[in-house]
């Protein structure tokens, strides 16, 4: 199916939580809780998760959790490709039948992810393909992610090449407001420095359990990432700079001097000692500072003063 303009015939308003249980129980499916399956029920928030992402015609759109096809179905009557992964066997079969007639999707059966750090093969090949099919178009992560893979996913396609240019997902709240947290605040974390190094990002709408079959027992949250290409390219390196923000806050609350000068070669060196006050100087950083105090444009810059080990 080409046309890419969503009608009513394509997006039945099929997926309140007495649909799912009557689907379900018509194909022996039972909720597999280890996998994080909570389906979002409400068409108005589903079509809010769509509609902040704002797809173009040539747009190439990657979901992870395909779930019913119910976000798939939308997704791919206006972006040009989507490529969509479901672990779970039972449920990919469901959205098979959904989306039978949508020759712009291509679902990948098997786990999104082929460790924390890498993703599945399959998966990239199949992105790959899409994005070369559209070249003019954007790569945007639309999802209503898992729970359990959505740091991972986030954080493994900022590390890629060839990232998303935006990304609109439903999360964990807490990992929202980690996401989108400003240095100094309670929420402020690693992730808060790998992704506010390169994007913008907002909060579009907090999501209670009650929208969710079966309930979580947390807030959840739709939020918007948008790529900053000058900021992530005066990164440099990416990898260097995503093990330096982890190392840094696995001892957030402590002074950042010390931590640095334990990184370059420890107290006793004096060498280290210097590169730590060459660092500090040049960012005219209080002696006294800890790293959840310093936003995430001033780590870039700590990053390409310090020196690598």
């Amino acid at each position: 199916m080409n046309d890419h303009e969503p009608t009513p015939s394509v997006q039945p308003a099929r997926q309140t939580t007495a649909y799912l249980k009557e689907l379900f129980s018509q194909v022996g499916f039972t909720i597999d809780a280890r996998r994080g399956q909570n389906f979002l029920v409400d068409l108005n928030l589903i079509d809010l998760l769509v509609r902040s992402a704002a797809i173009e015609p040539d747009d190439v759109a990657l979901e992870v959790g395909t779930g019913t096809g119910v976000v798939t179905e939308r997704v791919s009557a206006v972006a040009a490709r989507v490529v969509t992964a479901e672990i779970d066997p039972r449920l990919a079969q469901l959205a098979r039948d959904r989306l039978i007639e949508r020759d712009n999707v291509t679902l990948v059966e098997g786990d999104a992810l082929a460790s924390k750090h890498r993703f599945a093969p399959a998966l990239l090949a199949a992105l790959d393909e899409a994005l070369a099919a559209s070249p003019r178009g954007r790569l945007l992560l639309v999802a209503n992610l898992p729970y359990c893979v959505a740091t991972p996913v986030i954080s493994n396609l900022l590390a890629r090449p060839r990232p998303f240019d935006a990304a609109v997902v439903t999360v964990q709240r807490e990992m929202a407001e980690r996401m989108t947290a400003a240095a100094g605040t309670s929420d402020y974390n690693a992730l808060s420095v790998w992704v506010g190094a390169q994007c913008r990002g907002e909060i579009v709408r907090v999501l209670p359990p009650s929208v969710f079959w079966p309930r979580p027992k947390v807030d959840s949250a739709i939020v918007r990432l948008d790529l900053e290409p000058e900021r992530r390219a005066a990164i440099g390196d990416l990898a260097r700079f995503h093990e330096f923000v982890r190392e840094v806050f696995c001892h957030r609350r402590k002074v950042l001097r010390g931590i640095l000068l334990r990184m370059a070669g420890g107290k006793k060196s004096e060498a280290a000692h210097e590169a730590v006050a060459r660092a500090y100087a040049a960012l005219n950083l209080p002696a006294d500072i800890r790293a959840e105090d310093i936003p995430p444009d001033e780590f870039v810059k700590l990053v390409t003063l310090f020196p690598a080990p």
